[in-house]
């Protein structure tokens, strides 16, 4: 909320001074015609086209905050360990073979500007819708690279694993309650629970008619502001626009499928342009993507 006259005493840098000073000017103006005019001009809202984007790629991974000075490093479990009779005929000796992966970390940013004559026309808080919307940003262009990374596993993940084919299973619209229960054995033959079910809003639609027999639908707020919207067979289901369009994803459990690693978590700082009069922010994060296990997905690939 964008407080008027919030100039006089001004408050310290600290959360709590600020709400502190912030309520003794909204109680000040309360008690005025005038000011509660102002008070409520201020709480207007802008006018927006949807919600903002809320980032749900992280549901399918396990993400692993990294400490200050460590490397993005996983020892990879090894898959089998063999049996082999020793040279000297009697002693059993077991080859295990592990391999250890670096995962690369990449940083996703937005810098977005905004005119100070901007924040002084708006009859709401410029500055903090602009880090709302920039914080949707790079909560959407995560969830990108989550699902290309989820796809791309998808397609040559089983490349080279012995006996294991690409787990695609073609539908045509619409979706089944048993192409759904078949995807889900290609996850669970391999001793995996599934955890997610990722799709679209246009494929979620089939879903929609199956009815509370085989769907749950969920009905917390806060729950379906997450992309969470019900589960069936066990599975949670989410849907998100960033999942393609015919395409849903059936992911195991994150700690048995995939990691991010998070060197920076979510970051805003400042970055004005005095010269321009500009009033600036840097968005940032930097972390990893890794899917270590494609026996833990299977792919709907749905068409219409």
């Amino acid at each position: 909320m964008n407080t008027p006259n919030m100039q006089n005493g001004a408050p310290g840098s600290d959360p709590a001074s600020i709400a502190a000073h912030k309520q003794q000017v909204i109680g000040r103006l309360l008690k005025t015609k005038g000011g509660f005019q102002k008070l409520a001009a201020s709480m207007q809202q802008p006018l927006r086209l949807k919600r903002d984007y809320q980032a749900v790629g992280r549901k399918a991974f396990k993400v692993d905050q990294l400490p200050d000075g460590a490397l993005a490093i996983y020892d990879k479990d090894p898959e089998v360990a063999a049996f082999v009779v020793g040279e000297d005929g009697e002693s059993v000796q077991a080859i295990i073979k592990p391999r250890r992966v670096n995962v690369p970390l990449i940083e996703i940013a937005t810098a977005p500007m905004i005119p100070y004559q901007q924040i002084k026309e708006r009859r709401y808080d410029l500055i903090e819708r602009c880090q709302e919307l920039a914080k949707a940003q790079i909560m959407a262009s995560e969830d990108d690279r989550v699902f290309v990374i989820i796809d791309s596993t998808a397609e040559a993940g089983f490349d080279n694993i012995p006996g294991q084919t690409n787990p695609d299973i073609p539908v045509v619209a619409p979706l089944s309650g048993q192409q759904i229960a078949d995807s889900y054995a290609l996850v669970e033959r391999n001793n995996l629970r599934v955890a997610h079910f990722f799709l679209n809003a246009r494929d979620y639609a089939d879903l929609r008619k199956f009815g509370r027999e085989i769907l749950d639908f969920d009905t917390q707020n806060t729950l379906l502001n997450t992309g969470i919207l019900g589960t069936i067979y066990g599975a949670r289901i989410i849907v998100s626009i960033i999942v393609p369009v015919g395409v849903g994803y059936v992911c195991c459990e994150p700690e048995y499928f995939g990691r991010i690693p998070v060197r920076t978590e979510l970051t805003v700082l400042s970055a004005d342009d005095p010269v321009k009069r500009q009033i600036g922010f840097s968005v940032f994060e930097q972390l990893g993507f890794i899917c270590h296990n494609p026996l833990g997905l299977s792919r709907l690939i749905i068409t219409r």
